[in-house]
């Protein structure tokens, strides 16, 4: 698969095609993520199927680049822009507006970091994306009103 079409514009994965693999027709998509600063990182620079990314900056040792996260939960689909990503590096994630790291929520069984982006603008851990700074790592969850979402969530009709 090419990663640019015949107008220069940057291909993503389909997660929509994905869902045929999973029990469940449902999908969640996160359209609001903020900084604790308040900062949006939905943008529209990067989308996955539709979907508007989440794009963070990402800090190593000798390089700083944009990654965009698919905002679809449970896809681990990301691209990273101006630096590249080596597996099992841990790297610090900051707001690509403010430059202030993400918020940490709690050490990883990996022994990275998992770090908090916001579902609203008050910066409440009980409504937070959580995800690992080491890369390759597939540990990540949203909490919302102090639950652990879960695919059983998704499932429900209240969602």
């Amino acid at each position: 698969m090419s990663r640019f079409n015949d107008k220069g514009m940057m291909l993503f994965p389909n997660p929509m095609r994905r869902t045929k693999l999973c029990k469940s027709e449902k999908i969640l998509v996160v359209h609001e993520c903020y900084c604790r600063n308040g900062h949006n990182l939905i943008s529209e620079r990067a989308v996955f199927n539709g979907f508007k990314g989440i794009i963070v900056k990402v800090i190593s040792e000798n390089h700083t680049g944009l990654v965009a996260l698919s905002p679809v939960y449970g896809y681990k689909t990301h691209v990273s822009l101006d630096i590249d990503l080596k597996e099992d590096q841990i790297h610090q994630i900051v707001c690509p507006e403010c430059g202030e790291p993400l918020a940490k929520y709690a050490d990883c069984t990996c022994g990275g970091e998992m770090l908090a982006m916001f579902l609203d603008k008050t910066a409440d851990f009980t409504n937070c994306i959580a995800i690992c700074n080491r890369v390759g790592c597939s540990h990540a969850g949203i909490t919302y009103g102090n639950e652990l979402l879960t695919q059983s969530y998704i499932d429900q009709e209240w969602l």
